[in-house]
């Protein structure tokens, strides 16, 4: 990754003019976090789910959802905008100490929610479970308390450094937490059940790793931001020139930060609405016990498949809101026309070239998952009848990946360009459809959990469908859907259809299940790969925001790949 912290203060302003290739920087760099961060959180769920079951992993998701919602109520929209007004600050005499302000402010505020927060959790405990459906589930919440604390003071600093486009000491962190996660979650889990405790008692163990890893993956970001501060202190005091007030910087991170809150905590509730609706519907035809059994199931298996792909997705909406807001400046400050032109044309470019990326990605994640539900399932877990019950959940779930990743990419274009409001519009439009759903179909003994997927996919469809009118009308980026969808959609689908005819050939011919669904995996790739060179899927603007793109693209031509 491009170093950017040096002492000259012309550095800043460099960086900003080279936002293109950074920003697939700062993605990959996320991206491999996200995947290894993701792909422990899934390793921790198998034993953990073998140990706890459907009703222990019930206890643990729900106090988990309650968790994340405080978590997004508190803190969502901060990291964020301190992000947008890191990278919003113009480069000058007093640029550092403008930036360590915001940031001071920020980590007071971080740190007053969290404590509220933690609180809240703490002491409203068994309310809380009772109003989930689920009494047992109040140990569990106690447990993950603490962690509401830590991730806040952790997301100040981590707005701190992607507001420097430095997205490593977030990655690391990330990664930190996800192992303390996995390793201790585990160990406790089994030390709770080698000494015969309840399975509400051991979940509560279980997620206990939870807090544990995210107080060390704060610790890291903390000595981070102490080292990366040691040798620059000298120079922000021998600054000149004014930085703005406390009380302007804390309203303009108010300005910014409560309308991408409102967006996040709508987005997340699809989550809570599931935790709250699903025990609760289900009690009014089956017994509380069999009710926590199928939302611990649905929940484990089902939607943490679901949400793997977002490794891949959400680092391209973090690198683009800082490199986009950096974008948008340099176009405030062109000289004259030609190069305000020329400025726009390149942000453009970047978004298209996100929405391609995202869409290339998603569209065969939700495809695959979709179609080869039931042979991943038991591919990684062992109990059948749970992996039978979801497989049907995941099916129907995993379409949503594509309208998760289109609105999570046009949810960052709208926030860099100071539209945060839009995406609110959205996210009460496709709450509103979830809640509806839910109630409906949930309570309806004939449909029973089915209406939670189908209540969830139906809520992104009409997010991301929103999003994208706004997006189109009010940025005014011109998006392409044969190029940036068609594409992905028709190689997926030729893809698809291999992949079904390699699992039953190989299975057939084997009788092993898992070797022909990694095979089939395998092979879907690959071909899907080669028929998104074969039908131009890519533009040369495409390959050359990679890492060595000029590179790639002149062997990808040698190849007769790129026109």
């Amino acid at each position: 990754m491009t170093e950017i912290y040096k002492d000259k203060q012309v550095t800043d302003f460099e960086t900003r003019k080279s936002a293109s290739p950074r920003i697939i920087s700062g993605v990959i760099v996320l991206m491999i976090s996200n995947i290894v961060v993701k792909l422990l959180g899934l390793l921790c769920k198998i034993p953990l789910h073998d140990l706890l079951q459907d009703q222990g992993m019930s206890y643990f998701n729900i106090a988990y959802n309650i968790f994340t919602t405080l978590y997004m109520v508190s803190t969502a929209g901060l990291p964020t905008a301190v992000t947008i007004m890191i990278s919003d600050t113009p480069a000058g005499s007093s640029r550092r100490r403008q930036v360590e302000r915001i940031f001071r402010v920020a980590l007071g505020v971080f740190f007053v929610l969290g404590i509220i927060g933690t609180s809240i959790m703490l002491f409203f405990a068994k309310p809380l479970a009772a109003l989930m459906g689920s009494d047992a589930s109040y140990l569990c919440i106690m447990a993950i308390s603490p962690t509401l604390f830590f991730i806040c003071m952790s997301s100040a600093i981590r707005g701190y450094f992607q507001g420097h486009q430095n997205m490593i000491p977030t990655a690391v962190s990330e990664i930190t937490e996800a192992i303390g996660k996995f390793a201790i979650g585990i160990v406790l889990a089994k030390y709770a059940i080698s000494r015969v405790e309840s399975i509400e008692r051991a979940a509560a163990y279980a997620i206990a790793g939870i807090t544990i890893g995210v107080a060390t993956g704060m610790i890291f970001l903390i000595i981070s931001k102490i080292l990366y501060n040691s040798d620059k202190n000298a120079a922000v005091e021998a600054e000149g020139g004014s930085v703005s007030s406390r009380s302007d910087i804390l309203k303009q991170l108010a300005k910014i930060a409560l309308p991408i809150t409102i967006s996040a905590v709508a987005l997340n509730l699809t989550g809570i609405i599931d935790t709250f609706s699903i025990i609760n519907c289900m009690k009014l035809y089956t017994e509380e016990q069999l009710a926590e059994i199928a939302y611990g199931n649905y929940s484990t298996l089902a939607v943490t498949m679901s949400h793997l792909p977002s490794a891949f997705i959400t680092p391209i909406a973090s690198s683009l809101t800082p490199a986009l807001t950096a974008a948008l400046l340099a176009i405030k400050t062109a000289k004259d026309e030609a190069e305000k032109r020329e400025k726009e044309l390149r942000a453009s470019k970047v978004m298209q070239s996100c929405l391609k990326f995202a869409a290339i990605i998603s569209i065969p994640c939700a495809l695959g998952l979709s179609i080869l539900a039931k042979p991943i399932l038991s591919l990684l877990f062992k109990n059948q009848d749970s992996v039978n019950a979801a497989a049907p959940l995941l099916s129907i779930l995993a379409i949503s990946v594509f309208f998760t990743a289109m609105l999570t990419i046009t949810t960052s274009i709208l926030q860099a360009h100071k539209l945060q409001h839009k995406p609110i519009i959205s996210m009460c439009g496709g709450i509103v459809v979830k809640i509806i759903l839910n109630v409906l179909l949930i309570s309806n003994p004939s449909i029973g959990i089915y209406g939670a997927p189908i209540g969830t996919l139906a809520s992104y469809f009409v997010m991301a469908s929103i999003n994208f009118y706004f997006v189109i009308k009010y940025v005014g980026i011109h998006v392409s859907i044969i190029k940036n969808f068609g594409k992905p959609l028709l190689s997926s689908l030729i893809a698809s259809l291999l992949t079904v005819l390699v699992y039953v050939l190989v299975e057939t011919q084997t009788g092993h299940a898992a070797v022909a669904t990694v095979l089939s995996i395998l092979i879907t790739v690959l071909v899907y790969f080669i028929l998104l060179f074969l039908l131009h899927t890519f533009a040369k603007n495409d390959i050359l925001l990679l890492p060595k793109g000029e590179s790639i693209y002149r062997v990808l031509c040698r190849m007769k790949l790129m026109k």
